[in-house]
């Protein structure tokens, strides 16, 4: 559908839009504020969009890929990032993941250079090496808890190739920083009063408390790069060196440090989360693992596995995707109408919230068969030929697709591979809940037990 600035949208009027029940005046406001994924799953049983309240904010949710294709793909431009994440912009500043218009395509062309093909090639060395420094860490009859485990991974992964230093000591302070900041972007969502960020909520002490932790790190980080002066072939140098379009001046400390702060977000929390949930469903299901162990011995026996190795290990990567089919790291993406459009024959006014249902669209029946199962085979090559690409959506689409997602992807089955190669990690036989913050994490993370092989 073409959009239009024009006062008349063609389509039914978006009071039309089947609403989730609610409570008279807060809405769907205490469902949202107990159990988000329960919400949008209700949603998603409401419609294809289906409209909750919160409080006197109307949010439409779609559980849909034909319309999630027109609000991230062919309507983009009357869409930008919707206010949920403005609560993180206190973290994250003005970077890649906040920035709209303009600055977000002059963002975006700085970065990515360095997620080119040439330069991934350059990282495989480094994110096997980082695997196998966590593995030696392992010792038989261990109880590890797997969340954290790949949270320092993925973190020392992210520092060797992002910014050429080691930051394994910042796992904890990192950890602790990301996390205070998700919790207190998620209770100001979940809030019907807003107030603005210098009053002295809990939420925004929490806030505070995050980006101190978290700029202790990020401006050593920085100033470690501008000592040394020269270009390392990570993208913190790239920023360090950048010059400014219009006028030639270099990046401020404040402006990397935005999009430093960003890659640390969405350079490690992501796929650390996506291994956890792997291990989480290998662990429940032995013969998908059997088949991963079989390929890697296959192809890489006992020696190092390398990048080459992957194009000959389909069933390593049809794992991980089909791990974040079901557990999709980012399971809603958020956008604002900024015109007058119509999405899925209902016309949007300005300023109307539009809630992408990622893990919802990920778990249709017409979509997947039998989604609730664990079934890598439907993510095999020709599986995947077989159905829309837009059906799947993990990194979402559009000219707002994650900038990382062949990073994310190679590190993922490099790790997974490795990982397996050495190792088992058992899960305990406990229940586990999605806890959805700004990626979606496993509450209270995973325990297991190491099994070396």
């Amino acid at each position: 559908m073409a959009t239009t600035t024009s006062a008349f949208v063609l389509g039914t009027p978006v009071s039309s839009i089947p609403p989730v029940p609610g409570l008279p005046l807060i809405g769907n406001m205490l469902a949202f504020r107990k159990d988000r994924l329960a919400l949008q799953d209700q949603a998603a049983r409401t419609g294809p969009i289906a409209r909750i309240q919160l409080a006197h904010i109307p949010v439409y949710i779609v559980t849909d890929a034909d319309i999630a294709h027109e609000v991230l793909v062919e309507q983009a431009a009357s869409f930008k990032k919707s206010a949920g994440l403005q609560f993180l912009k206190p973290m994250l500043g003005e970077g890649l993941l906040t920035a709209e218009g303009t600055p977000h395509k002059r963002h975006r062309k700085l970065l990515s250079p360095a997620f080119a093909p040439k330069r991934l090639a350059a990282y495989g060395d480094v994110m096997v090496d980082e695997t196998n420094r966590q593995i030696d860490r392992w010792r038989a009859g261990d109880t590890v808890d797997v969340s954290e485990e790949m949270m320092q991974m993925t973190l020392a992964i992210a520092g060797r190739t992002l910014f050429s230093a080691d930051i394994r000591s910042d796992a904890k302070k990192v950890s602790e920083g990301l996390e205070l900041g998700m919790r207190a972007q998620v209770e100001s969502l979940r809030s019907p009063i807003r107030l603005g960020y210098d009053w002295p909520l809990p939420r925004h002490l929490r806030m505070k408390r995050a980006v101190k932790l978290l700029d202790e790190v990020v401006y050593r980080l920085i100033r470690e790069g501008r000592a040394r002066g020269t270009d390392a072939g990570d993208v913190l140098s790239m920023l360090l060196l950048a010059r400014d379009e219009e006028d030639g001046t270099r990046l401020s400390d404040q402006q990397v440090r935005d999009e430093v702060m960003t890659l640390l977000l969405a350079g490690h929390e992501t796929t650390a989360n996506a291994l956890t949930w792997t291990w989480w469903q290998l662990g429940k299901n032995p013969r998908v693992l059997a088949k991963l162990v079989d390929e890697i011995d296959r192809v890489v026996s006992k020696r190092r596995i390398v990048i080459d190795d992957l194009a000959q290990m389909p069933w390593n990567l049809a794992v991980i995707e089909e791990a974040m089919r079901m557990h999709p790291p980012a399971y809603m993406t958020g956008r604002e109408t900024i015109e007058p459009v119509t999405i899925g024959g209902h016309r949007m006014p300005p300023g109307s919230i539009v809630a992408i249902n990622i893990r919802g669209i990920h778990r249709r029946p017409d979509y997947f068969a039998a989604p609730d199962t664990f079934s890598p085979e439907r993510m095999l090559p020709e599986a995947k030929k077989a159905r829309p690409r837009h059906h799947y959506l993990p990194f979402g689409a559009g000219p707002r697709v994650c900038i990382g997602s062949h990073f994310a992807l190679l590190e993922a089955q490099l790790a997974l591979a490795t990982m397996a190669q050495r190792a088992r990690l058992r899960p305990l036989p406990l229940r586990l809940d999605a806890e959805p913050l700004v990626t979606l994490r496993p509450r209270g993370g995973l325990p297991a037990i190491v099994e070396i092989r």
